[in-house]
């Protein structure tokens, strides 16, 4: 039995947003295979690789993310382009408030998405207060007339009634590639604005330094010893070669550098040649 086969009519010369790394997007950051996991979990069928095509050829002629918020125009086989909107679950008040101030208060966890890296222990703190981080296909609810309630809700001015149809895929593969290159991109998406995290960091830490510092009494405590928890955020290091653990050579370097430190800081003289 033969199946008939209707070729995809991609306008040209959009000069649009063209996707460079689709092919390698599923083979590279855990949070880029996720999200191209996500979408193959809502069985888009033909739609994936028409909106895959769309994406290529830069059919995508505007693309603006506000937050939550996405808008996109697509030029389709039509004269006229389509208007699509996205609008994704997010977080709000008290609930992105804590998951805010959990990420401040990790400052290796803050650190590594202000240089475009996504720990994977920041999916549980959405997750704790029922806000997915990665698009789901199944529904969330039902809303008060019986209808189903997505994770994102999407619109596309297309006839098309299956969502999301191929421009839909298209704008949602060039999300991916951004969140790929920068992964804070996800975060805003679901509410959190990492920039505001890095600032409230700042500020506290503004706070503390207008306060009276305080030397420990006790010097031989130091804050960098192997079971300091400063030490324990670096993690393992890849290809060490020392004779000994690197969080102990560190202990010991630190632990030789912490007095000299504390005399500098109440005003003593230092001689750095003993």
């Amino acid at each position: 039995m033969s199946r008939k086969r209707y070729p995809l009519r991609v306008a040209r010369g959009a000069r649009g947003i063209r996707a460079q790394d689709l092919r390698t997007l599923s083979r590279t950051a855990w949070w880029a295979r996720r999200w191209i996991a996500a979408l193959e979990a809502m069985r888009l069928g033909p739609r994936f690789g028409r909106g895959r095509q769309y994406a290529v050829a830069g059919q995508v002629t505007e693309l603006e993310l506000d937050g939550p918020h996405v808008e996109a125009v697509v030029v389709g086989s039509r004269e006229a382009p389509y208007r699509l909107t996205l609008d994704f679950t997010a977080a709000t008040g008290a609930a992105r408030d804590r998951i805010a101030d959990q990420i401040s208060a990790e400052p290796m966890t803050l650190a590594r998405l202000l240089t475009d890296d996504l720990p994977i222990e920041v999916e549980p703190l959405f997750r704790a207060e029922g806000v997915s981080l990665f698009p789901q296909a199944a529904p969330i609810g039902m809303s008060a007339d019986g209808k189903p309630v997505y994770d994102v809700k999407m619109h596309c001015s297309c006839p098309d009634w299956a969502r999301p149809c191929k421009h839909l895929v298209a704008v949602l593969l060039l999300l991916g590639e951004e969140i790929a290159r920068r992964p804070a991109t996800i975060l805003s998406l679901r509410g959190i604005d990492i920039e505001d995290c890095g600032l409230q960091t700042e500020d506290s830490r503004l706070h503390a330094a207008a306060q009276p510092s305080q030397v420990p009494q006790n010097p031989q405590a130091s804050i960098f010893s192997p079971q300091s928890s400063i030490l324990k955020r670096l993690g393992p290091i890849p290809f060490w070669r020392g004779s000994v653990r690197c969080v102990d050579a560190l202990a010991r370097l630190y632990g030789h550098m912490q007095p000299v430190a504390l005399d500098g800081a109440n005003g003593k003289s230092i001689d750095l040649r003993e």
